[in-house]
């Protein structure tokens, strides 16, 4: 079976999760292509894995019929099934699937509008949550089929080593507790109520500088956690190093995820990727999050915005030297309902069905 997938960008922070999707794909006979823009690291990185890749930069994004690369890309790859992925793909790839005559997969990873799906023979939300948001703006259920992002837990296991030598790095003692979140520094991701909360949580905590936490990756609201750091006196306890190239070492270097996203995250690659590194989670209870994050058992749920709240839950955590491993345990058998072969098997499900005869709907 052929498949083109087509992402209408350059680079992803969910790439990993994507990436081994497609090589599992492979092993199971899909022969792959992927259409994506020129200009970032993804093509390379993709083709270091073995996976054919086709640069092109749609003029007019809002306007299908303009994208002439994707129809070009269908006619050199004869794909079986278009399989997009972010909502202006889902677009295009949908228009030129249906000119053509060829089942359209269009996967859904937040909580879009329903306008660049109407295309798609099959709409696949990341979550239950997301499935809800696209059915209620009118999305067909006999069209929809829920698979989460899987993840490659052999890609994750730790390494004692490892955990070592990043804190030595960074002046880290063996015995201070690491708290590590990670995103887009943008609006409505919830790292200024996270400093807040951290900084109540330091007030009551023993002994302050055997604290630590670490926002990991970059965007346009830095500053403003820098000058939030600044304020709240925690520039001895938080680190920002940036965007990171080998996210793991970090989570293997410590001891507590928090996800304090205030907007719905569709299903969020990287609390999944914390949770297959052994790390309970913190997460708000919005979007798909709670399909992932189970109150008291491999972390724990807290409400948007509520500083006082976050910090109560990270005492529970953190000043409970009993509850971490047993936590990080169950981290880690929760991470593993969403293997990656069980995922590939749903997904290589959907395109059979589509790919069948009379399977357009």
């Amino acid at each position: 079976m052929r498949v083109l997938h087509y992402v209408d960008e350059n680079n992803l922070t969910w790439c990993e999760s994507w990436r081994s999707l497609l090589c599992k794909l492979k092993e199971l006979g899909v022969e792959s292509t992927v259409v994506c823009r020129p200009g970032g690291t993804l093509s390379k990185y993709l083709q270091d894995s073995g996976l054919a890749t086709i640069e092109y930069k749609p003029l007019l994004p809002a306007l299908p019929c303009t994208a002439f690369g994707v129809a070009s890309a269908i006619d050199k790859v004869r794909p079986d099934i278009i399989h997009t992925r972010l909502s202006s793909a889902a677009m295009v790839g949908g228009w030129w699937g249906k000119l053509k005559n060829i089942p359209v997969v269009s996967t859904v990873d937040k909580h879009a509008k329903m306008k660049y799906y109407w295309n798609a023979d099959m709409v696949v939300p990341c979550s239950r949550a997301v499935a809800k948001h696209m059915q209620a703006q009118g999305c067909q259920l006999a069209k929809t089929r829920v698979i989460y992002n899987p993840i490659d837990l052999s890609y994750y296991k730790a390494f004692p080593q490892v955990r070592e030598s990043v804190r030595e790095r960074y002046s880290v003692p063996p015995t201070a507790k690491v708290v590590v979140a990670g995103g887009r520094f943008d609006e409505g991701k919830g790292f200024e109520s996270l400093i807040k909360a951290y900084a109540l949580f330091l007030d009551h905590y023993k002994n302050r500088e055997d604290m630590r936490l670490w926002l990991l990756e970059d965007g346009p609201y830095r500053n403003k956690i820098e000058d939030l750091i600044k304020e709240c006196s925690l520039d001895n306890n938080v680190m920002l190093p940036g965007y990171v190239s080998n996210i793991r070492e970090w989570f293997w270097a410590a001891d507590l995820f928090v996800s304090p996203s205030e907007l719905p995250e569709g299903f969020s690659v990287i609390l999944l990727e914390a949770m297959a590194c052994g790390l309970p989670a913190l997460a708000t209870n919005i979007g798909g999050s709670p399909e992932i994050v189970i109150d008291g058992v491999n972390g724990m749920l807290f409400s948007p915005g509520r500083t006082e709240e976050l910090a109560e839950k990270l005492g529970a955590v953190l000043d409970a030297p009993d509850r971490l491993p047993t936590l990080s345990k169950e981290a880690k058998k929760s991470a593993a309902i969403f293997d990656l072969n069980a995922i590939a098997k749903q997904t290589l499900e959907v395109y059979a069905e589509l790919a069948s005869d009379g399977a357009r709907l």
